[in-house]
């Protein structure tokens, strides 16, 4: 019952993270503009909040109810953090050689890019708790082993994803270039960011 807990939640954690956002175009980016390595760390990065608000999520409603200033004040935080970005982006050069006194410094920043922009994430603690509901249809998941298998699940398979995004980013870096022809990957990334701002604001205030 582990196993299977493990495998229908990782492949649920796969579907949701198709939608675009922050987390998936940061691994594109950074994997476009520096290599898979990098991109790697931001998924994981990515991943780890995943385990975070599942393992939330299971604490059930009443955790939802008393902390709904949490979800607010993420909903409200995340416009600024995605302006933000959006323009770092717009203005940031192309690619540059690392100096290799550098390198460890900036895979840390790679790996708090994906942490932080997961952990921004204001629909990560709902979505998996209600999925969490919709599963207690089908599955009791009282032990220890089982609430394991649920949480691994959600962040293996929320990584899977994000490693194949990095992954086909790499393996096709010259022809999504080729495509992007005379465009600024950065500067496409940027939009993209800002366009995320502008459908998270609509949100909030409407």
């Amino acid at each position: 019952m582990d196993f299977v807990i493990f495998l229908l939640v990782a492949l649920i954690s796969f579907a949701g993270s198709l939608q675009i956002g922050a987390v998936n175009l940061a691994v594109v980016q950074t994997t476009l503009n520096r290599n898979l390595s990098a991109g790697i760390l931001v998924a994981i990065g990515g991943s780890i909040p995943e385990f975070i608000y599942s393992f939330l999520a299971l604490k059930g409603l009443f955790f939802l109810q008393n902390n709904q200033l949490i979800i607010n004040v993420l909903n409200w935080l995340i416009i600024p953090v995605f302006l933000l970005m959006g323009l770092m982006n717009l203005f940031q050069n192309e690619t540059k050689i690392v100096d290799t006194n550098k390198a460890s410094v900036i895979k840390n920043i790679d790996f708090i890019k994906g942490l932080s922009l997961g952990m921004l994430n204001p629909q990560l603690l709902p979505f998996w708790f209600f999925i969490l509901v919709y599963l207690s249809k089908y599955f009791v998941i009282n032990s220890l082993s089982e609430k394991y298998a649920f949480i691994l699940g959600t962040g293996i398979g929320a990584f899977a994803l994000l490693f194949l995004f990095a992954y086909l980013s790499h393996y096709y870096n010259e022809r999504i270039k080729k495509l992007l022809r005379c465009y600024s990957v950065n500067r496409i990334m940027g939009y993209f960011f800002i366009s995320l701002a502008v459908i998270q604001a609509i949100k909030v205030f409407v």
